[in-house]
């Protein structure tokens, strides 16, 4: 099976076009890095001079050597290949046709165009995101399933464009092995933080002020001794990547489909909340942002370069990524 550059719909190896947006897996091939076009049997993109096809690793003994971190330590990844990561990613959504659906199934095909959503059978909590897969309770009322599945796809969407940067960083193709580390930092307690803090923040732009919370992020704050300006640090960092997200996702979630949230919400009568932490407006440059984030994982990936205990865990979670 093969993706579609274009849109990223998943073919079989032998179709010479994309079965969704007609693409021609023959005579071009799309640039992983700035997303130009390229003759098929291209190995140097004619744009930007990188690869087309980077290298992929397989195993951590391959992906945790020190040339990596002095790839990662030493990167200069730009404001420009940034924005091209981001065209890259919500480029699927220009190929989704929302036209006559249901409003729950019109965000379900938004999420679903980035990555498997199923429904949950068992826990209390209202939905989970890991390992490529949102979770969603459809036993609830439309206006919350549709609340936690904003949420939880904001929760992917910030793991994808953390795997985009570091396999450009690196020059690899984002497999199992990138995506476990990425997804084993996102949830470690400090990163934790964040990652809500960004989730709670995009799914609060889409759904009514009065219905609006930062629960689980409440949540992650309690089980950390933090002093308010640290606090502010990480909400800062994922209030800044939110930012992004919520700019693209508003090209598809707009006006006309917000309005039809909030009314879902007067019907099923959800109870008001009660906010803890307020909006946070403050929100770092392009530039800062990004230091800042490959900074906190050039330190991760430091830290795990000689821990085999680490790496044991790693192995689990590349496990459920493979499978």
């Amino acid at each position: 099976m093969k993706y579609c550059n274009i849109c990223g719909t998943l073919n079989l190896d032998e179709n010479n076009f994309c079965t969704h947006c007609g693409s021609d897996f023959t005579i071009e091939v799309l640039c992983p890095h700035c997303n130009s076009f390229n003759p098929c049997d291209g190995v140097f993109c004619i744009k930007c001079n990188r690869k087309i096809n980077p290298i992929e690793i397989n195993n951590f003994n391959a992906f945790f050597i020190e040339h990596n971190l002095s790839l990662i330590v030493g990167s200069d990844f730009s404001g420009d290949d940034y924005s091209l990561i981001l065209d890259k990613i919500f480029k699927k959504l220009d190929y989704v046709n929302l036209g006559g659906l249901p409003l729950k199934n019109k965000i379900l095909q938004i999420a679903n165009s980035f990555t498997r959503v199923v429904t949950k059978s068992s826990g209390v909590s209202l939905g989970e995101y890991g390992v490529n897969i949102i979770f969603y309770d459809d036993r609830l009322d439309d206006s919350i399933q549709i609340s936690t599945i904003i949420h939880e796809l904001a929760h992917f969407l910030l793991f994808d464009i953390v795997v985009n940067i570091l396999a450009y960083v690196f020059d690899i193709i984002p497999s199992p092995v990138l995506k476990s580390f990425v997804e084993y930092v996102l949830t470690l307690p400090e990163m934790e933080i964040i990652n809500e803090y960004c989730a709670h923040t995009v799914q609060n732009r889409f759904i009514p002020h009065q219905y609006q919370s930062f629960d689980s992020f409440n949540s992650c704050v309690n089980k950390l001794d933090l002093g308010s300006e640290e606090i502010e640090d990480y909400m800062l960092l994922g209030n800044s990547f939110a930012g992004d997200i919520i700019d693209y996702l508003e090209r598809y979630i707009d006006e006309s489909l917000r309005e039809s949230i909030r009314l879902q919400f007067k019907i099923d009568g959800v109870a008001k909340s009660e906010l803890i932490y307020q909006d946070f407006n403050g929100c770092l440059e392009v530039d800062e942002k990004i230091k800042y984030l490959i900074g906190v994982f050039a330190s991760f990936f430091n830290i795990f370069l000689n821990n085999e205990e680490v790496r044991e865990e790693l192995e689990y979670v590349k496990l459920k990524f493979e499978n």
